[in-house]
């Protein structure tokens, strides 16, 4: 959006519509990237008269308003990105977004870029609960190209989003995957190891042989929107076999007698990490 414009996709092309006024009174949404539209014409103006419903959407609580913030809608994958190195990846940020995709219905991917940093092609070590959990953790280089045919191929046909922290090259991976597309990459800051907002805003970009990807701004902290504590679990995939043998149903994991998840824990079958990061988030949903 520019100006209170926005860009809408229709078969022949690209145009630009404003929100008409009734939109804005019978629907509380904000149209967000992604967003699928219906489109009138009022005179020589082209406006949107309707907001479809949405089959998922990645959100956020609003860094500035108490309000929900649709970074994309209607994704299909979040392919979390983090770099080998330059900077250090933040995987509290990890965990959070794979729970926020989980608990929002769409398929979480992990890619490791710039790998041509750390001198070897394996997997790293502070990965491996996600490889335990069952995620899918690739491997890539914008540099050299490793791993993008790959890549390239899980992209395909599907409505796909990048996001992670600052300097992982996100923008970098895209325009390598899409010849053409020259989105504005930048540096990691030498003094602290910090990666440089360069994507000031999500945009959605067709992607060559069927379905689009979006780019987002790099995120320095993310707190998720409105979650059910009692649902919070969901969000961490490998807990679910050992919640099945907890004592009480509504079982919360932190304190409760004969947690299937703290025994599971305690014999390393569940990350101490990612536990540690999911009562991080249970305080969070509970208001503590």
């Amino acid at each position: 959006m520019s100006g209170g414009k926005y860009h809408v996709e229709i078969p022949s092309g690209v145009l630009e519509a404003s929100l008409r006024g009734r939109v804005k009174q019978k629907d509380d949404r904000i149209v967000s990237v992604g967003d699928l539209v219906e489109l009138g014409r009022v005179e020589d103006a082209v406006r949107i008269e309707r907001i479809v419903d949405r089959t998922s959407a990645l959100t956020r609580h609003g860094v500035a308003k108490r309000r929900e913030q649709v970074i994309v809608a209607n994704v299909d994958q979040v392919v979390v990105t983090v770099a080998a190195a330059a900077p250090e990846p933040d995987l509290l940020m990890v965990d959070r977004l794979l729970a926020l995709a989980e608990l929002s219905a769409i398929h979480g991917l992990v890619v490791v870029n710039k790998i041509e940093l750390a001198g070897t092609t394996d997997v790293p070590s502070d990965m491996a609960p996600y490889v335990d959990a069952g995620y899918d953790v690739m491997r890539t280089s914008a540099k050299t190209r490793h791993g993008l045919e790959e890549l390239a191929e899980r992209l395909r046909d599907r409505i796909s989003v990048f996001t992670g922290q600052s300097g992982v090259g996100k923008s970098s991976l895209l325009n390598a995957l899409m010849p053409g597309l020259d989105l504005r990459v930048g540096e990691v800051g030498q003094r602290k190891g910090r990666g440089r907002h360069t994507t000031v805003a999500a945009a959605l970009y067709p992607y060559p042989g069927g379905g689009y990807v979006a780019d987002t701004p790099g995120l320095q902290y993310l707190s998720l929107w409105e979650v059910d504590p009692a649902s919070l679990d969901t969000g961490f995939v490998e807990f679910s076999e050992f919640a099945e043998t907890c004592r009480f149903g509504d079982c919360r994991h932190r304190r409760e007698p004969s947690c299937g998840v703290r025994d599971a824990v305690e014999r390393d079958d569940v990350s101490e990490r990612r536990y540690a990061s999911y009562l991080g988030l249970l305080e969070e949903a509970e208001g503590k």
